[in-house]
């Protein structure tokens, strides 16, 4: 009896051993479903608040909505007018004099009668627009004396079909409008000029090599400047992935696209920089040894998406993006003139010392999930480089620069497809390099473009472009 009481025990205790695993291993797998549910779920509310996701791309965007003002459309009283300046007198074409012809009171005739005042109003108009072809009539002479058939030389502006100023425009309309091969052929069109796709793609292969020098000079005084901003983003090559670089400055800015997005890449790119690198925190700018500033806005993005996750995470989530708001506000009362520097270190100090303690605190503890751990560890490894802005003249706490620089190459590239060449990927590089840089400097890239032309044609330097 007592025998088979202990087998029955026995069998329950083996029993609820068994059930004890099965409720272990379903706790841990329900562990692992919640992680993976939270995951998921912050995946799905990513947008471009809290992730590098672009504003077009947000999930459920509304439009914005605005109360009624009750005020009529269009400028209100009192504000600043913008009424649109006359143009000088070297650019007037032609001058009409309007006088009255009869008084409006008497009827009286006004063609003796004097004038007192001129109002003066300016139509601008389109002139007819159309190409100026010049021929070139090629003559062959027989020598009078040794009976020698003797053809002209051809003048090196006439041995190509098209002009400094039309290859100029086309560039343009591809470089500044972002306009197609095939949408240039229609452009001129509509302009009296039957032109082929094969003509616009040699106008642009002549153009790489035009734009070649200027380009270069442009990426070495940006390397040679104080502080850099770099940032990358895809590229198309015969629809294989390549990547787009920029180096930006505030006086020049440069493209750079190469097969790879790799150290290897960035050392080439940048190969000569010694001074203020300021880029997001991809991997590769690691690799960079001098002085850096990281871009504090992609922080306050993660920083937000730390503060949406619950429990502990949003806590500390909220207080880092409390303190680095701070930040910010008094970086903005600096740039308006309302701090020096000093007083923006001495009273930025506080946050910053807040900031530290909140990811020490978030690196530490075991409440904290592993996703919000290791975000932390990774700014307390790079802590110094988040302020490198309060310091150093002419840097900015975030890469802006660099990724304004890049919104009109992307756009670029949605609209043409990317490159189809080798000598593709290096006119766009060149373009867009002189266009960006041109566009910092107000200068004319139109007119920089035929200068530069014209210098090819009559085997001359190209224009400076820093005058």
């Amino acid at each position: 009896m007592i025998n088979a009481q202990l087998s029955d025990v026995s069998v329950l205790a083996d029993e609820n051993q068994r059930l004890r695993d099965i409720i272990q291993s379903l706790l841990e797998e329900n562990k692992k479903l919640s992680i993976r549910i939270r995951e998921l779920e912050e995946r799905l509310h990513a947008n471009s608040n809290n992730s590098s996701k672009a504003p077009s791309q947000d999930p459920f965007r509304s439009p914005r909505q605005s109360q009624p003002s009750g005020r009529k459309p269009g400028g209100q009283p009192g504000h600043a007018g913008h009424a649109r300046e006359m143009a000088p007198p070297d650019n007037v074409t032609r001058y009409i004099e309007v006088k009255p012809e009869y008084c409006s009171r008497c009827g009286a005739s006004m063609s003796e009668a004097g004038v007192i005042a001129t109002d003066c109003k300016q139509v601008t108009e389109l002139s007819g627009i159309s190409a100026d072809v010049t021929q070139y009539n090629i003559q062959t002479c027989k020598c009078p004396i040794c009976k020698k058939r003797v053809k002209a030389r051809v003048p090196e502006e006439a041995k190509r079909a098209f002009g400094p100023r039309l290859m100029a425009f086309i560039t343009m309309l591809n470089g500044e409008a972002h306009v197609t091969k095939r949408n240039i052929c229609a452009v001129l069109g509509h302009l009296g000029i039957k032109i082929s796709l094969g003509s616009v793609s040699n106008t642009h292969r002549l153009a790489s090599r035009v734009l070649e020098h200027p380009a270069e000079e442009i990426r070495t005084i940006a390397l040679q400047s104080s502080n850099i901003n770099a940032d990358e983003s895809s590229w198309r090559l015969r629809n294989k992935r390549c990547w787009l670089w920029v180096g930006a400055t505030k006086v020049a800015t440069f493209f750079c696209i190469d097969p790879s997005r790799s150290q290897i890449a960035f050392q080439k790119i940048f190969h000569g920089f010694q001074n203020i690198l300021t880029t997001d925190r991809y991997a590769v700018y690691n690799i960079y040894d001098g002085k850096k500033q990281t871009c504090l806005a992609h922080v306050r993005r993660d920083f937000i998406k730390v503060s949406e996750r619950p429990l502990s995470d949003g806590a500390i989530g909220r207080v880092l993006c409390d303190q680095l708001d701070i930040g910010f506000a008094l970086w903005k009362q600096f740039k308006a003139g309302a701090l020096s520097r000093s007083e923006l270190q001495q009273q930025a100090q506080a946050s910053i010392e807040n900031i530290q303690l909140a990811l020490t605190v978030g690196a530490m503890s075991d409440q904290i999930t592993s996703k919000t751990t290791a975000l932390c560890h990774h700014l307390l490894e790079r802590f110094d480089t988040l302020w490198t802005f309060l310091s150093q003249e002419d840097v900015e706490p975030t890469n802006n620069l660099a990724e304004r620089s890049l919104r009109p190459a992307v756009i670029y590239r949605k609209l043409t497809g990317g490159s189809r060449s080798e000598w593709g990927i290096a006119f766009v590089e060149r373009l867009l390099t002189l266009v960006c840089t041109c566009k910092q400097r107000a200068k004319n890239i139109f007119t920089f473009l035929i200068k530069a032309f014209q210098a090819h044609l009559s085997c001359g330097p190209a224009p400076p472009i820093f005058t």
